[in-house]
Parts: structure tokens; C-alpha cells; sequence
């Protein structure tokens, strides 16, 4: 079977998993939107509907782990600045948005982490070179942090970030003047960072 049909599967699941749940997605619905009359052309690429969304989430998060490790690797350990490392997490997404069926990637990148622990750790395995570089350098940036908070803030990072860009024309109905894109993506980072220096009240230890 062509690589052709792979790569039209792969584009089709995509766009459907963006729209639906996709444990509950039929595989006949994605070879009809994909234009494969072979049912069984998804088994024999990709062993199972599971293996077409990491295969489909490798094809979507791939650019951006490479750009964003490149950016991370870009910083000298010995001057680190916290808003450089969100500008490593933060840009590269922002590019993919840019790109023609980028919300739809996005909006599959999201679903997947909803999809369950299936897609939780798929989702998980994917970002972990670029998780692991960024508290490396958080940790230098921050050496009173604690590594499980740094870690922890990492994390929420890649989730506020996935959601309010997967969530991007929410602000035109929100109580706010503010619509320009450019000056929404400064509040975010501002916000990103505010979180990730702040430290935790002793009440709470």
C-alpha cells in the first residue's frame, strides 16, 4: 500500500480527532474522509486506531519538539532567564497555529491528552525530551526551586498553553479590550512566568 494513503490517513485523522472523541471514533468514518476504499489500510499501517493517533501525533508534535529543543539548547546554562525558556515552549506552537489545519492540529493535540491514560502517555512520551531540557534549565534559573515543583510547573505550562491557544477566539467574548493577538500572546507569557517564579507560601510545605 502507497505511503500516499498513509499520509492521507494520517491528514484525515488529524481533523476528525481534533472534531470528535477519539475513542469513539469509527474507523470506517476516517477511510471514507481520507478516501481510502481499503478497510484495511489502517491496520496495515498502523496496526490499530491507537497506532494512527501516535502516528498522526507524531506527524502534528514533531516540528515543534525539534524547534523547541533547538531553542532550549540555544541558552547558555549560565544565563538563563525564565522567559527564555517560555519563549522555547511558547513560540514553536504558535508557528504550528500559523499553519494552514493548524487549529486543527492543536485542537487533536488537546483531545488527545482528554482521550484517557492511552493518550495521556502518549501525549507524555512525546514532550519528555523537551520537558526534561526545560527544568534542567529552569533549575538553574531557579536553584531555591524544589526539582518535583519545577517539573510540576513544566508541565502545567504545555496545558495552559495548548488551551488557550486551542481555545483562541474566546477572547472576542470575553469582558476585555484587548483583541490583538500579539498583545494576548504577551499576557500569556507574562502570566507562564508569574507562575513559574512563584514560590509556594511556607503554609502550605
Amino acid at each position: 500500500m502507497s505511503k500516499q494513503t498513509k499520509e492521507k490517513l494520517i491528514e484525515a485523522a488529524i481533523v476528525l480527532f481534533s472534531q470528535n472523541n477519539i475513542e469513539t471514533l469509527s474507523v470506517q468514518k476516517i477511510n471514507e474522509t481520507a478516501g481510502v476504499a481499503n478497510k484495511s489500510a489502517l491496520y496495515y499501517h498502523f496496526k490499530s486506531k491507537w497506532g494512527l493517533v501516535e502516528a498522526a501525533l507524531d506527524h502534528v508534535m514533531q516540528p515543534y519538539v525539534t524547534e523547541s529543543l533547538a531553542l532550549l539548547n540555544s541558552i547558555h546554562p549560565d544565563h538563563v532567564q525564565v522567559a527564555d525558556v517560555v519563549d522555547a515552549l511558547m513560540k514553536p506552537m504558535v508557528k504550528i497555529l500559523l499553519q494552514e489545519n493548524g487549529i486543527h492540529y492543536i485542537k487533536f493535540f488537546s483531545k488527545t491528552i482528554s482521550a484517557g491514560d492511552e493518550g495521556r502517555r502518549i501525549v507524555a512520551n512525546t514532550l519528555v525530551p523537551i520537558s526534561n531540557k526545560a527544568v534542567q534549565l529552569l533549575q538553574r534559573a531557579l536553584p531555591d526551586a524544589e526539582p518535583d515543583a519545577v517539573s510540576l510547573k513544566v508541565l502545567f505550562t504545555f496545558n495552559i498553553i495548548l488551551n488557550v491557544i486551542s481555545d483562541i477566539g474566546l477572547e472576542h467574548f470575553w469582558p476585555t479590550k484587548v483583541k490583538d493577538h500579539r498583545l494576548l500572546g504577551k499576557y500569556l507569557k507574562d502570566y507562564i512566568e508569574g507562575g513559574i517564579n512563584f514560590k509556594i507560601n511556607e503554609i502550605y510545605k
